[in-house]
């Protein structure tokens, strides 16, 4: 019915659009979300949120949304600090964010009632959980 030669084409074919959408789906970056509330677990809309990479010193910027949450993507993996403003607010710092290749962390933010030059600095936090997949991964370090 078909020649070998075109069975061939057709399996080839197959193959590359397969390893194609595999090569699709990797990413190299990771992605950081989670909602900003007031003291009384209220949504906080508006807050201005900025990551700040600690070894290059690139930082993002968002802004939170109607709901208190925010999401920042493409963030190459390492060390983050994250400051959340708003004003009426005092500001609030989370630093030791460990940021690995494909991760999406979610990091939920307590915005306390104070004078904006207050700044609430939280170092030590409890690991990063990866909410949005039950996926296990690992990273291989040199």
């Amino acid at each position: 019915m078909f020649s070998s030669k075109h069975q061939v084409w057709v399996l080839f074919s197959a193959l590359l659009v397969l390893s194609i959408h595999g090569v699709a789906a990797q990413t190299t970056t990771a992605t950081l979300t989670g909602t900003v509330l007031d003291e009384t677990q209220a949504v906080l809309p508006g807050v201005e949120i900025t990551v700040t990479n600690v070894g290059t010193g690139a930082t993002r910027t968002t802004i939170s949304g109607d709901s208190g949450g925010y999401s920042i993507g493409d963030l190459p993996s390492g060390e983050y600090e994250l400051e959340a403003q708003l004003p009426g607010f005092q500001t609030a710092v989370r630093s030791g964010i460990r940021l690995t290749v494909g991760s999406r962390a979610a990091l939920e933010i307590t915005l306390r009632v104070g004078e904006v030059s207050e700044r609430v600095v939280v170092t030590g936090d409890a690991p990063l959980v990866d909410t949005q997949t039950s996926t296990l991964r690992g990273l291989v370090d040199e």
